[in-house]
């Protein structure tokens, strides 16, 4: 073999070597940026979109929101739904429990704040948004259309100002003819959550769905709460039409329009309720 020969058998080994370490490295960035998404939607913030009318006029249907999670952080409750309880531990219910351990708590949901949350009652809708109104321990009352809280310790209940509620819904908090109960005690670990369209929401008031189904609650998980909203940016189409002699209707690429414009911090996010303190 000439010197030519065995100088370009080189080069094209050099290349393919080349080539396959471009390779290796791109798949190691892609990792890295994977892993990197992973943690930032599961302990920071994740974005949502808004499906329904319970939280009119606050919150829209269609809206885009992104949730923080960051603010609720507990590893106590964190991985609590990766857990079965059952003696032969998969390798992720061992991970979950070993998360569990990490003393990692930055904060618990407040009174007044909208948040996401999973009350488990129907598989093709996982998430619902709400307001918390009932914090651990306080007993809520209803009664002519009003809300009332008496805190742990109390011996009176105050009646709650909510200027968050539309002029139709304002001294419209009632519960459903089936419930007979007219105060509740919210148990340690729960929370109390209502849409601000209090004559259309599903939430603690009717178990989120039905009072009468098996393991039905009025009240929701600390676990089940995912976040609370951080920005709205609004409700925008980017499809204009279909594609014309399109028999299956594919929506087509267009200008981006805006059916509701971004609000970002501007939202009734929290309430402060100055009556309670």
């Amino acid at each position: 073999m000439s010197d030519h020969s065995i100088y370009r058998a080189n080069q094209e080994l050099r290349e393919t070597n080349s080539t396959f370490m471009d390779f290796i490295k791109f798949l190691r960035d892609f990792v890295i940026l994977l892993i990197i998404v992973l943690l930032v939607r599961s302990f920071i913030v994740t974005p949502f979109r808004i499906s329904g009318s319970s939280m009119e006029a606050s919150y829209h249907d269609g809206e885009y929101i992104l949730i923080d999670k960051f603010s609720y952080l507990n590893f106590d409750t964190q991985f609590d739904n990766f857990i079965t309880g059952a003696s032969e531990k998969t390798f992720i219910e061992k991970g979950a429990e070993l998360f569990k351990k990490i003393p990692i708590h930055i904060g618990d949901p407040k009174r007044g704040d909208v948040v996401v949350i999973t009350p488990h009652v129907d598989p093709t809708k996982p998430y619902y948004i709400k307001r918390i109104v009932g914090m651990p321990g306080d007993t809520i009352r209803f009664e002519n259309g009003k809300v009332s809280i008496k805190k742990p310790k109390s011996e009176s209940f105050i009646e709650l100002s909510e200027d968050y509620l539309s002029v139709i819904n304002e001294g419209q908090t009632n519960l459903p003819s089936s419930v007979t109960e007219k105060e509740f005690k919210i148990p340690q670990g729960f929370y109390w959550v209502m849409g601000d369209n209090r004559l259309n929401s599903a939430d603690s008031r009717s178990c989120f769905h039905d009072c009468f189904r098996e393991g039905a609650t009025h009240f929701a998980a600390r676990k089940d709460i995912i976040g609370r909203v951080l920005l709205d940016f609004g409700h925008f189409d980017l499809f204009d039409g279909e594609f014309s002699l399109n028999p299956l209707k594919i929506p087509k690429l267009g200008t981006l329009k805006w059916l509701r414009q971004p609000r970002f911090f501007d939202t009734p996010r929290n309430a402060e309720y100055p009556e309670l303190k």
